[in-house]
């Protein structure tokens, strides 16, 4: 079974909290990432660790490595399209008024902001 973390109840994210048979997102890991990618310096030291984030935070319970779901896009953010085309999210046209998903994407253009497209019906 795998989880998201943030839904784990009281207390929002709690990544690594999930009992063991339990697989988990890690949104750590794809923070971290993101960081990387776009070449934030602070993150050099946390991006080395990610090799290592199974120990910190499932091993305690003797967890498995395929408890850490390492992941870089999911069906609820950007697109990894989208990641290096846009600096901030642009999903006004999908009926929620661009209130859905994180607005924190830690997305980076590449220094040229994407038109964005509209999916248009084909009937």
């Amino acid at each position: 079974m795998i989880a998201e973390p943030w839904d784990l109840g009281e207390g929002g994210y709690q990544v690594g909290n999930f009992p063991p048979l339990w697989s988990e997102w890690n949104g750590r890991y794809r923070d971290t990432v993101r960081d990387f990618w776009r070449g934030e310096p602070a993150t050099l030291p946390e991006f080395r660790l990610t090799t290592d984030r199974f120990l910190d935070l499932y091993a305690g319970d003797m967890r498995r490595p395929v408890a850490s779901i390492n992941f870089v896009t999911a069906h609820d953010g950007f697109t990894l399209r989208d990641l290096v085309s846009y600096n901030i999210k642009r999903n006004q046209a999908n009926g929620e008024g661009g209130a859905d998903g994180e607005d924190h994407n830690r997305s980076w253009n590449c220094g040229v902001e994407a038109t964005p497209t509209i999916a248009r019906s084909t009937n």
